[in-house]
């Protein structure tokens, strides 16, 4: 099976819309979510509805713990972020959010928005001690992740830990094939807010059988996209990182 893996789409309408082309071109079957559907962008109830049809599995994020757990973070530019996305979104779209789980396990890979040790602390993975931490909360093979919005991918092999390097050609592509006796710890990026300097759109597509990863970059209407920021109560510079592909946050 073909899936594609998205996460961090952060009600991005029009990059959520040119991910799914692309991963139905490239043959996908179904589509997982990592979290954080919503937040930062101006289209959260469009994204809920593109994406829900489409998921054969879904995790929740910490803006989605946000969203129902107002304040949960203690930044009030975030409170305030959350209570005119709880505005935009239906009371049953909010209900379904309450029904997604802090990780997930299906098709032999395992789900998580944060690191798999304690999904509820939102920690990040981002360096290699983080990801020993990680592959020692965890007996999956195979675990993807998000939070970072940064593509990267961390082996393991006979206790050996160390990161892969990701180098997209000129299609917006990056293929590998996961060997047997490996672990592996995947972020795909983000498709809605992505932190690594490159602003086009961010996700994975992985074939179950065959074990072929392939991180894909797909262009879309970034200005569009920038446009709507300020529907969600946050400032002009957030619409400035998501059209460089930088953090708005610093982090």
């Amino acid at each position: 099976m073909k899936l594609a893996v998205l996460s961090d789409i952060h009600a991005n309408r029009e990059a959520l819309l040119a991910v799914v082309e692309d991963a139905r071109q490239r043959g996908a079957e179904q589509f997982c979510s990592l979290g954080d559907i919503i937040g930062f962008n101006g289209d959260p109830a469009c994204c809920l509805d593109t994406i829900r049809p489409l998921l054969c599995a879904a995790v929740r994020g910490n803006h989605e713990a946000a969203l129902l757990q107002r304040g949960l973070f203690g930044v009030p530019l975030y409170t305030t972020m959350m209570d005119r996305t709880a505005a935009m979104l239906l009371p049953e779209q909010i209900a379904w959010i309450r029904t997604l789980p802090l990780q997930h396990s299906a098709h032999g890979i395992h789900l998580v928005h944060a690191s798999p040790g304690c999904p509820e602390a939102w920690q990040r993975i981002s360096s290699r001690g983080e990801a020993v931490a990680a592959f020692q909360a965890t007996a999956a093979a195979i675990c993807f992740f998000g939070h970072t919005h940064r593509p990267t991918i961390f082996c393991e092999q006979g206790g050996t830990c160390s990161p892969q390097p990701i180098r997209y050609d000129s299609e917006g592509q990056c293929t590998l094939t996961l060997e047997p006796g490996c672990r592996y710890l995947i972020n795909p990026g983000s498709v809605g807010q992505p932190r690594d300097l490159d602003w086009r759109a961010a996700y994975a597509l992985f074939d179950t059988e065959t074990r072929v990863l392939t991180l894909r970059r797909v262009a879309y209407d970034v200005q569009a996209a920038a446009a709507k920021i300020e529907r969600t109560g946050l400032p002009a510079t957030f619409a400035d990182a998501l059209m460089r592909g930088a953090s708005p946050t610093g982090d």
